[in-house]
């Protein structure tokens, strides 16, 4: 179960820089053989919070083996450079409980707001779904 106690819920803001070294591997891997300019529009997928104190997976109590990747969508504001600090925002949108024939499904909405650390303004805005199965 995933607590609707949850729906709300604002983290503390953590900082994260884009990495080339990173943004290199990520180009290689969609078939380019060089650094993009800018980091790639899906590339903030890779800097999670989770080393940073955020770590949704935990705090829902949603075992890996149990969860599923809702998909993420990307809202864009302003360019993102390389190396520079974003400050991450996140919060808990929406918790919604579904039954299926297999079983409950629990479904979390989370926001991921990426500011520049410097300005302040909204660059990004990512949002995640996570699903989580009843227990097998």
């Amino acid at each position: 179960m995933v607590s609707k106690d949850h729906e709300g819920k604002v983290y503390p803001p953590y900082q994260v820089r884009p990495d080339r070294a990173m943004g290199l591997q990520y180009a290689q891997a969609l078939g380019l053989s060089a650094l993009p300019a800018r980091p790639p529009l899906t590339y903030l997928i890779f800097l999670r919070g989770e080393t940073q104190g955020v770590d949704l997976f935990t705090d829902l109590d949603i075992p890996r083996h149990q969860a599923l990747h809702g998909g993420q969508r990307y809202e864009w504001f302003a360019p993102v450079e390389w190396d520079e600090v974003l400050q991450v925002h996140v919060r808990i949108d929406r918790v919604l409980e579904k039954n299926s024939k297999a079983g409950p499904l629990w479904f979390v909405d989370a926001s991921f707001d990426y500011h520049h650390a410097q300005s302040g303004v909204l660059a990004v805005r990512e949002i995640t779904r996570l699903i989580k199965r009843g227990a097998p």
